[in-house]
């Protein structure tokens, strides 16, 4: 799972836990479509179960690492 500072916005691994700019909190990121192929697709969230945009078809953020975890193999 990503984290995001909840101030500028960096995105951060699941091991860091302070953004290296503002030096705040880290707080983890929300699931959103990994390609934001359209306009309807870039501000949407979805539940933590989602695994694919209704939108466009793309993986969202917490299925893209999990899609190369599996490609790896």
């Amino acid at each position: 799972m990503k984290k995001v500072c909840p101030t500028c916005g960096r995105e951060y691994t699941e091991i860091e836990n302070y953004c290296t700019q503002c030096g705040i909190k880290l707080i983890d990121a929300p699931n959103r479509c990994s390609e934001m192929k359209t306009a309807l697709c870039k501000d949407r969230i979805y539940p933590a179960d989602a695994k694919y945009c209704s939108i466009c078809g793309a993986p969202t953020t917490y299925a893209k690492p999990q899609i190369e975890e599996f490609n790896r193999w």
